[in-house]
């Protein structure tokens, strides 16, 4: 046997070896990459709370306090047409209205606004708890209830979030009941001295408004 016939299986039998090395390192340097994340779970999509600190809710107005009724005209230059406005109330007044509704702001709090839908913006919020009290003779559908906020003299409207806690009006409350919805708006802090809040309740009625600062 020359010598060329006895290095070919030691030749073979390197490369063998080599390529079970380079198998060996490629399958420590992919459980390197996949195992850890693997082991640590798929992470939540909802940021721990650690994560997302949270500043409490801070009454704007005093829930418990009493608040004076007051029927308010219609505006000035306000028509019988859908959208017309009654004059603006303080926001711990409670409107009564010409249908025998009673409306009020029965919680406001300055919150952080989390933002859980598109168009959405995190950030300083107005959460707005409505209460309508329907008085009259007739149940009133509630399932069309808008409300909506505004800033400052020129009116720029507010941009709306669902949470924390937002829960819209539906169903109907009848005569002699009340009903609750709270709803949140993105106003900054340094725009809270002059908000106006719009409640329109029944189509063809003129809308409830509250105005003042909310600091």
């Amino acid at each position: 046997m020359d010598a060329t016939e006895e290095t070919q299986p030691n030749r073979r039998r390197v490369w063998i070896t080599l390529s079970a090395l380079v198998v060996v390192i490629a399958l420590a340097v992919l459980g390197a990459i996949f195992v850890p994340p693997l082991l640590a779970g798929t992470p939540s999509s909802e940021p721990s709370a650690s994560a997302t600190p949270t500043t409490p809710p801070r009454d704007i107005v005093d829930p418990d306090a009493p608040r004076p009724t007051q029927t308010p005209t219609p505006a000035a230059g306000a028509t019988d047409e859908p959208f017309a406005e009654l004059s603006p109330v303080a926001p711990d007044q409670t409107i009564v209205t010409e249908e025998g509704i009673e409306i009020s702001l029965s919680s406001l709090q300055a919150v952080d606004g989390q933002a859980t839908l598109a168009g959405e913006t995190s950030g300083p919020a107005i959460r707005a708890t409505v209460r309508i009290t329907n008085t009259g003779d007739e149940p009133l559908d509630l399932e069309y209830v808008a409300v909506n906020a505004y800033i400052g003299e020129d009116r720029a409207p507010a941009g709306t979030l669902t949470q924390p806690g937002g829960a819209p009006f539906e169903g109907t409350v009848e005569p002699g009941d009340s009903a609750e919805g709270t709803y949140l708006f993105s106003v900054p802090e340094a725009d809270r001295d002059d908000v106006t809040l719009t409640v329109d309740y029944l189509f063809g009625a003129k809308v409830a408004v509250f105005r003042g600062d909310l600091r």
